[in-house]
């Protein structure tokens, strides 16, 4: 614990004069962090461990449109949230920066793609670890391929993707970089090797015949969700976790909202019934915070003009918070529990 610092934060408002306003926000940032320019010196200078940075490009859907709004959404979500977790007794003042959007041209979608890329190697020349906020699910392949090569040839990148579908298509109406071939494509990133990849969550008919079929031939973990009912949810999820780290030097995961049932998450571009509900994903987040570092986090396929109540949106949010939490927990990064507030 560092004894400089001010530890109110922690506690409800006190409602005196002066007292910061949670809700009474100028500007609109990830978890009310500072905004900070994409820039690796201005991104060491922070000296945050995690940038959150907005993708609005949905150029690559091919369900309902509208992805390129969930950065703005779940920047507001996230001011619903203190960052004192009692569950970890962790604090999350400060472990983040806000580095705006990327707000790729839709009418050049090569030159987006690049403009993806080049933003994620930035975060990660800063030393940070990326929060990286779609937009549609094809902006993963652009973080992977930035986190591979950030990391060089001779050290191995797992993938974790939780997701309705597999996003195996090798091709998909003669495109190659689209949603539909997000896994396609990050499986042929030269430094990921199949025994380290994981897709949880596989349901229902948007699975066709050709994902299974590439799935099975790269030896790709995949792990379908009535399966994992069967099994046991969290049996099945260490044993995905496992998988991922084993031996890796780093780690892509990536939540496609629609892993989640439709009930749990109706603001996705393609909801499905039989998913994973939400106490479920925080148990899984807990067992990737166990392993105490992930390389970059994406979450994509939000679509608020579809949510309910920022349902959607909220649950991403708590997704990501949840899991910063629970690796600072890992690593001994707590609270002490001997701070009392001030005027008790």
């Amino acid at each position: 614990m560092n004894p400089a610092k001010a530890y109110a934060h922690l506690f409800s408002p006190l409602g005196r004069e002066g007292e910061e306003n949670y809700r009474g926000l100028a500007q609109i940032s990830f978890l009310r962090s500072p905004i900070t320019e994409l820039s690796a010196k201005a991104i060491k200078k922070s000296g945050a461990k995690y940038a959150f940075l907005g993708v609005s490009f949905d150029e690559g859907v091919v369900g309902k449109p509208g992805t390129e709004e969930a950065p703005r959404e779940l920047r507001l979500a996230s001011q619903e949230y203190f960052p004192y977790w009692f569950e970890f007794e962790v604090d999350l003042e400060g472990c983040a920066i806000d580095c705006g959007d990327i707000a790729p041209v839709k009418v050049n979608t090569k030159r987006a793609r690049k403009e993806i890329y080049e933003g994620v190697r930035e975060l990660l020349r800063g030393g940070v670890t990326p929060i990286i906020c779609g937009g549609d699910r094809s902006v993963s392949i652009q973080a992977a391929r930035a986190l591979a090569d950030h990391i060089g040839k001779k050290k191995k990148m797992g993938v974790l993707h939780m997701g309705a579908q597999l996003d195996m298509a090798e091709s998909w109406a003669g495109q190659k970089e689209l949603s539909t071939n997000a896994m396609a494509r990050i499986t042929e990133i030269s430094n990921v090797n199949a025994a380290n990849v994981a897709v949880v969550g596989v349901r229902n008919s948007m699975n066709p015949k050709d994902y299974i079929d590439l799935a099975k031939k790269r030896k790709i973990g995949v792990y379908p969700m009535f399966d994992m009912i069967e099994r046991g949810i969290d049996v099945c999820f260490q044993e995905a976790v496992d998988r991922v780290w084993d031996g890796t030097h780093t780690q892509y995961l990536s939540f496609n909202m629609n892993c989640m049932d439709a009930s749990a998450a109706p603001g996705v571009t393609m909801t499905e019934p039989g998913g994973i509900e939400s106490r479920e994903i925080m148990r899984l987040v807990r067992m990737i915070g166990n392993k105490k570092k992930v390389g970059i986090i994406d979450i994509t396929e939000n679509c608020p003009l579809y949510d309910i109540g920022g349902t959607t949106s909220r649950l991403s949010v708590c997704i990501v918070l949840r899991l910063i939490a629970a690796i600072m927990a890992a690593n001994g990064q707590t609270v002490d529990p001997k701070i009392k507030r001030s005027d008790l």
